[in-house]
């Protein structure tokens, strides 16, 4: 299976998001391996799993406990799954519906929408 936003990259609003918080982190680690690492390292943009990373963040510490992340890091990343969360979904989970999981150059992102790598 080849993953179709590593070919087309993320929106833009989702790539943005990423970016500043992972500024205002200092790093991406809480990003990509702090309490919402299902949504920004596995790319489940769908509201269903940035909701249950923001419902089950503040139990991060307890589940695992040898993450080195400050309190103002996770508070960053919480904030970044809220503001990830008002960007229409539409435009989150814009992976064409038909994706064969092999061929991502032809399936297309929907017109208008621009795709960037994640910084």
């Amino acid at each position: 299976m080849i993953c179709w936003y590593c070919h087309w990259g993320w929106p833009k609003e989702v790539a943005d998001i990423y970016q500043r918080y992972s500024e205002l982190a200092g790093d991406s680690e809480v990003l990509d391996f702090g309490p919402g690492h299902i949504v920004w390292a596995d790319e489940n943009f769908e509201d269903h799993s940035i909701k249950s990373c923001i419902e089950s963040a503040a139990e991060f510490q307890q589940i695992a406990p040898d993450a080195d992340f400050s309190d103002h890091q996770l508070d960053v990343a919480v904030q970044s799954l809220k503001d990830l969360l008002a960007v229409p979904e539409d435009i989150r989970c814009c992976e064409p519906e038909g994706y064969d999981g092999e061929n991502p150059a032809m399936f297309p992102p929907p017109d208008g929408l621009e795709m960037v790598r994640k910084r």
